[in-house]
């Protein structure tokens, strides 16, 4: 065994040669941390010859969180008050790579024994591992996951010091831009998650364990879930660190909201049907007093006029008379008139309320479907009144078999998202069109409104994403959502082959484009 400070002293070529071809970092430093000599492992390491080196301070070698501790331990020696012990600590290399070593040190004395600097060893340091059964297990349950399961490994600061390729790989790190920070840098931090973290971290503390769901915040922005398991690793009744198992949770979260989405569609098509009865009844019931009013209307009009042509036949031509029978005459004509339209719009409810609830294909004229929910859309009054509506429909297309509220509510949650959209708008205008092209029906809806944010373009087809205001949130008359309008659209046109894009400009507004394909879709396959 060398001792190191013997072989110092000697300097000689032989002991140079065996320094500089060592494979651990050899460092002498004065008493001020600056460098006088180094080995070649040590200049490799730093990327920079020995003549670069000489004279810079050894703490550009050391990691930021070692700096104080490594400073204290080379006070203590200088003070001769260090007692010697494997010190473990992190050297950061020229491209800021980290390696754990374990340092000797010993001082360098001159003729008087006065302490003049200190020879440094910095050695690679390995935990060992004994070859048993327990870490046989342990590598084959490690070898056996999935990319699915993350892993991760701390020190008892929570700092990372260990991770695999499947955690690099979901978040979008490299391993050094990982290793040597605290677990929560990558955790999402906003106020719905905050309570989640600062749960975790007082689990882990209190208990030694932790268990529930996290986000992992990704290098590009991305949300990750994650089902994270966290243990503290003790080690001879010394807690050293921790280790967190993860899960990664985003294929079953969509499966989750797939499933949600689809129940929330059968719960609508239940209340559609529930609803379109009683729509039924009452426009049943209306109808029959409606009829009397407008009989008698037209009755009374015409008795009017027969009332009108006696008192001439009498009396002779009074203008005043004959100007007063027709005011009155007027207001039967204005009841008839009205009564007649109430009649269409509940023959109109009527016909949407079957429409709705068939579960059955039918032959649908795609124009027809949307001018009837924009004239329902009408009962809302910004729409009525506050935006300026310009619609070009082509009303002799090609029919096509489907479910007509698969298109009534595709059509209808665009529309209305756009609306929407304009609430705060400066220029409200809005543009609808339908025309037959080549071998398909393009639907286009665009809007004045405010726009979609590029950072959350690919996001809005999402389930359960919304911009919007949350009922309980929301101030005023102002827009609320739910987030499941665009998710259902593209659910309900998937099995039409039906293609939907947009083109959006924040501040400028948005324009949808749903392509239906007609051939595919002009059989009555019932499926």
């Amino acid at each position: 065994m060398i001792d190191l400070k013997e072989l110092y002293l000697r300097k000689g070529s032989v002991a140079q040669d065996y320094i500089d071809i060592a494979q651990d970092f050899f460092v002498e430093i004065n008493n001020y941390f600056k460098i006088i000599d180094c080995n070649l492992k040590f200049c490799k390491f730093m990327n920079k010859p020995r003549s670069d080196l000489f004279g810079a301070n050894i703490l550009e070698a050391i990691h930021e969180r070692d700096k104080i501790r490594f400073q204290n331990i080379v006070r203590n020696a200088l003070l001769r008050k260090f007692k010697e012990s494997l010190i473990r600590l992190d050297l950061t290399d020229y491209k800021q790579r980290i390696s754990t070593v374990s340092l000797k040190i010993n001082p360098i004395l001159d003729d008087s024994n006065n302490i003049t600097g200190m020879f440094l060893k910095f050695s690679t340091y390995k935990l060992r591992m004994e070859d048993s059964e327990f870490s046989t297990l342990f590598m084959s349950i490690y070898n056996s996951l999935t990319d699915l399961y993350t892993i991760y490994g701390t020190d008892k600061k929570i700092q990372i010091n260990h991770i695999n390729t499947s955690l690099t790989n979901i978040l979008g790190y490299k391993k050094v831009e990982m290793i040597g920070r605290h677990v929560a840098d990558f955790l999402v931090k906003n106020k719905e998650q905050e309570e989640n973290i600062k749960k975790l971290f007082k689990t882990l503390e209190s208990t030694g364990k932790f268990s529930g769901e996290v986000y992992y915040q990704a290098k590009n922005g991305d949300e990750i879930p994650i089902h994270l398991s966290i243990s503290s690793l003790i080690h001879n009744g010394k807690v050293i660190g921790s280790l967190g198992i993860g899960r990664d949770m985003r294929e079953q979260k969509k499966l989750e909201s797939e499933n949600k989405s689809f129940a929330l569609q059968v719960q609508n098509q239940s209340k559609l049907a529930e609803f379109g009865m009683m729509l039924q009844g009452v426009a049943h019931n209306m109808s029959t007093p409606l009829t009397g009013i407008k009989s008698s209307a037209q009755l009374q009009h015409s008795r009017l006029l027969k009332f009108k042509e006696k008192l001439v036949e009498k009396y002779g031509e009074d203008q005043e008379v004959k100007e007063n029978i027709t005011d009155i005459m007027k207001f039967f004509k204005l009841i008839d008139i009205s009564v007649s339209k109430i009649a269409k719009i509940i023959k109109n409810l009527m016909s949407k309320s079957r429409d709705q609830q068939s579960i059955t294909k039918e032959a649908l004229n795609l124009s027809f479907v949307m001018e009837q929910e924009l004239e329902f859309l009408t009962a809302n009054q910004f729409f009525q009144n506050k935006i300026e509506k310009n619609f070009d429909i082509q009303s002799d297309i090609p029919i096509v078999y489907g479910l007509y509220s698969d298109f009534s509510q595709s059509f209808v949650n665009i529309v209305k998202n756009s609306i929407d959209a304009m609430w705060a708008s400066p220029v409200k205008r809005m543009y609808i069109s339908i025309h037959h092209e080549e071998d398909s029906i393009k639907v286009k809806i665009k809007d004045t409104g405010n726009g979609i944010h590029e950072s959350i373009k690919n996001r809005i087809f999402e389930p359960f994403f919304t911009t919007k205001s949350k009922f309980k949130d929301a101030k005023g008359e102002e827009p609320t959502g739910t987030g499941i309008g665009l998710d259902s659209v593209k659910t309900l046109l998937k099995p039409y082959g039906a293609k939907i894009s947009f083109e959006s400009e924040v501040g400028s507004g948005t324009e949808f484009t749903i392509v239906i394909p007609v051939s595919e879709n002009q059989q009555n396959s019932n499926n």
